[in-house]
């Protein structure tokens, strides 16, 4: 344990280390808990899991919007420059959203409010970028990637759950605005540290993938989408189901136990090698995550729902973790963030669809009706798993044959890939 953390002082040792790690994960916080502070607030204000649904829909789908743009702005001018009007631009929208919620504004000024306010730049990013800057080794920068991966987990474990608390038991909107100064003093602190901060450079569309996208990457993208719907649908179904117990407070509790279901299973998965092939592993974690969250919507009440969570958790970093096998394994080595970056975005359109949906059919037919809407969704990313599993076969057999390693997941990946509001082992 002792070498372990040696190893760990050993990289914040540098100058500067210690703040900008500091500073990005306070400027983190909202990839946590934004999401579920505006479902809260707005279902708490307005009585409408239907009308929290299609607001989180709205900025989730903005939020796929601007990834790779933003991203690739801060790489051309400057995290300094290009965060600083993106963090402005992210606290307009994030005071919209809270004033007009409080004051019962209409609809279309929230939907507008969440979509600025999903302007947030790639806050993922920033701090891995300094890493990379900063350091010479590559055993420096994984290990520095690990600790942030590390970071990225408490902050997915506890923001459900502070973000419940302060919206159930304290103010509606409080998750929100505690977001807001979280991000408004990390970035203050980050930018602040121009010494570690990474040169700009331009660079080069020539050989982008652009739309031209390898039949295997469109199909895993497809994948995500359900798996995004299944989430979509997942965080605005708990909160609805601990409600109707009479425990709405519990339901940031849930989601954090299935962020480390999904933690778990990430770990486990990664730690052996497989010698079966991709696209069958691919077919059976697709498989394995349907029946889960099929079983999971039977939940008697929130004990066994959490209970089933942390069980259906345990297949979701497997699956995504194959989808990014098979991009790291069909698209040239320069392109791999790009390719990463379309299941990240198919990711995002699945999860503001399904929390529009199942918003809705929770308000018409209660929380059961939205896990099921989950459920479908990870039926959905079976059914694209089954359809494209000749695709996967043939694209992916040659790594199988030369025993290629799988991708290590997003929180360990030596470029950085933005994630949407799920668990970082996603």
């Amino acid at each position: 344990m002792a070498d372990v953390l040696d190893t760990y002082r050993g990289i914040l040792s540098h100058p500067g280390a210690k703040a900008f790690a500091f500073a990005g994960l306070l400027a983190r916080l909202p990839i946590s808990m934004f999401n579920i502070s505006i479902i809260l607030m707005v279902q708490l204000q307005y009585d409408s899991y239907a009308m929290a649904g299609r607001v989180a829909a709205i900025g989730t789908l903005m939020w796929a919007a601007q990834t790779v743009p933003t991203a690739r702005l801060v790489d051309r001018i400057g995290q300094r420059a290009a965060m600083i009007p993106l963090t402005a631009i992210f606290v307009v929208g994030a005071v919209m959203a809270v004033v007009t919620a409080m004051s019962h504004g209409p609809e279309w000024l929230l939907w507008v409010s969440v979509a600025i306010a999903s302007f947030q730049g790639p806050l993922g990013s920033l701090t891995r970028a300094r890493w990379s800057h900063l350091l010479d080794s590559d055993r420096d920068i994984h290990t520095a990637f690990a600790l942030e991966g590390a970071l990225d987990e408490v902050l997915f474990i506890t923001g459900p759950a502070l973000a419940t608390i302060l919206a159930t038991l304290v103010w509606p909107p409080l998750g929100v605005v505690v977001c807001l100064v979280a991000l408004v003093i990390g970035m203050t602190i980050l930018l602040a540290q121009t010494g570690t901060e990474p040169a700009p450079h331009a660079g080069t569309d020539a050989d982008s993938l652009g739309f031209r996208l390898p039949p295997a990457v469109l199909a895993v993208s497809l994948v995500t989408l359900g798996i995004g719907a299944m989430f979509g649908a997942f965080d605005i179904s708990v909160v609805a189901f601990a409600d109707e117990a009479g425990h709405q407070t519990l339901s940031g509790v849930i989601l954090a136990i299935v962020s480390g279901g999904s933690l778990l299973g990430g770990l486990l998965y990664g730690a052996r090698h497989w010698t079966m092939p991709l696209w069958l592993r691919t077919v059976l974690g697709a498989l394995a995550m349907t029946v889960g969250f099929g079983v999971l919507a039977l939940s008697p009440n929130v004990i066994v729902l959490a209970l089933l969570g942390f069980l259906a958790g345990l297949t979701i970093a497997p699956t995504m973790t194959n989808a990014d096998t098979v991009v790291q394994r069909v698209v040239k080595r320069h392109q791999i963030t790009e390719g990463m970056a379309w299941l990240r975005i198919g990711m995002g359109v699945g999860v503001a669809f399904g929390a529009w949906f199942a918003g809705g059919l929770v308000d018409a037919s209660g929380a059961r009706a939205g896990l099921g809407v989950s459920a479908a969704g990870a039926a959905l990313a079976l059914v694209f798993v089954l359809a494209s599993a000749g695709i996967l076969k043939r694209s992916t057999e040659r790594g199988d044959e030369a025993g290629e390693d799988d991708a290590p997941p997003p929180s360990e990946r030596d470029v950085p890939v933005e994630q949407p509001p799920t668990p970082p082992h996603l």
